[in-house]
């Protein structure tokens, strides 16, 4: 596999918090495992959020095509981990 920017930028947030908006409006907060080439994503200790609605899911994987958004926490901004 070649060691592309993209792909030491990807490996750099393994195993940090995600949350991904799928195309149902449904938001998923879990720990980034891995994304394969469709955009599939793997989640572990993940929770999911409908409305005010929550309940934990644990290992799950989100097919790209249902995903809105992606995002990752930012530890530099988080004053969660001081």
């Amino acid at each position: 596999m070649a060691d592309t920017p993209k792909i030491r930028q990807l490996r750099s947030y393994l195993n940090l918090k995600a949350r991904i908006t799928a195309s149902d409006e449904r938001l998923f907060f879990g720990t980034f495992m891995c994304i394969d080439k469709h955009k599939n994503i793997i989640l572990a200790q993940t929770e999911e959020f409908r409305g005010v609605e929550k309940r934990f899911v644990g290992l799950v994987m989100i097919p790209g095509k249902h995903i809105v958004k992606a995002e990752i926490e930012d530890l530099d901004l988080s004053t969660e981990f001081i």
